[in-house]
């Protein structure tokens, strides 16, 4: 951590304010103010003070000080433990996933396990309606999500299960883009919508551990983020591959032409030439791993 923080001369961060015991707002080389976190690093501390940099776990930042007080004050209402469960959860989940997450993920996933708790307290285990739409678009998420819900079971003596694994699974996706919560979930419902339109319209079962099937759900992903930011795909004009893929694979180019249609109707969304190219080529690839029914 040693040069991350404002030169001063010395080998200790400046606090710029003291959020709990193990979390303060220090600021960065470029002056911008950042959350450092660590185990007992302020205990005793004030604003002014500095604290050794060999006690930083964390060092992150947030979206200018509207974000900061949002920490602020979950901090002021959450218990330690709580936190700890969040930090454990987030570190898993990068890990697990590789990917670059946004730092509002410690307010969103630190509020939801909090208010996960209050709820528990009153018996109150609430069904999530998107379990199996998330469980099926966004696999990864899921597991890891499943995998929290046992640290917080294990930690807390709950018992959550698959749907409050589902709901924080849809955290973890959030976290990945910067288009919101409500925008994750609507993603959620168009990938759902469009695999029960290849499924239905093959009348297959997905093989879920197929590659295929991974590469469909990551195109899937990208589009649902370019429907929803209102963004086109853009490429070479491809129009003598499009001619090619419709020929060699005329059931699947009808599938992506009726997902077409579906998109247009009910999200007034123009799918391009391109987009129904690769579409179509992610369909045949997915129907040749799937099984018949």
């Amino acid at each position: 951590m040693i040069g991350f923080f404002v030169p001063d001369g010395g080998e200790r961060v400046k606090i710029v304010k003291v959020l709990n015991n193990n979390v303060v707002v220090s600021q960065n080389a470029a002056g911008k103010e950042v959350i450092v976190m660590g185990k007992g690093l302020a205990f005793g501390k004030r604003s002014g003070e500095r604290i050794n940099e060999s006690l930083v776990d964390k060092v992150f930042s947030l979206n200018g000080s509207k974000e900061i007080s949002r920490f602020q004050e979950l901090l002021e209402t959450i218990s330690e433990e709580c936190m700890e469960l969040a930090e454990e959860c987030i570190d898993f989940a990068k890990v697990k996933l590789g990917k670059k997450m946004q730092n509002a993920i410690y307010i969103s996933l630190t509020d939801h396990i909090n208010t996960m708790l209050e709820r528990a307290k009153l018996g109150a285990y609430l069904k999530n309606t998107l379990l199996w739409d998330i469980k099926r678009v966004h696999r990864e998420e899921f597991l890891i999500g499943r995998e929290s819900v046992l640290k917080v079971n294990a930690k807390m003596g709950t018992n959550f299960d698959d749907n409050e694994a589902a709901s924080i699974a849809l955290h973890f996706v959030n976290a990945q883009t910067e288009l919101g919560f409500g925008t994750t979930t609507k993603i959620t419902k168009v990938m759902s919508e469009i695999l029960n339109i290849i499924k239905y319209h093959f009348r297959i079962d997905y093989d879920e551990d197929s590659l295929s099937y991974y590469r469909l759900i990551v195109h899937l992903r990208h589009f649902a983020q370019r429907l929803f930011s209102k963004t086109t795909f853009s490429d070479a004009d491809d129009s003598e591959l499009l001619e090619h893929i419709k020929g060699k694979y005329p059931m699947a180019y009808e599938c992506s032409q009726l997902i077409k249609e579906f998109i247009a109707k009910q999200y007034e969304y123009v799918l391009e030439q391109e987009e129904c190219l690769y579409l179509t080529i992610h369909i045949s690839k997915v129907v040749k791993e799937s099984k018949k029914v």
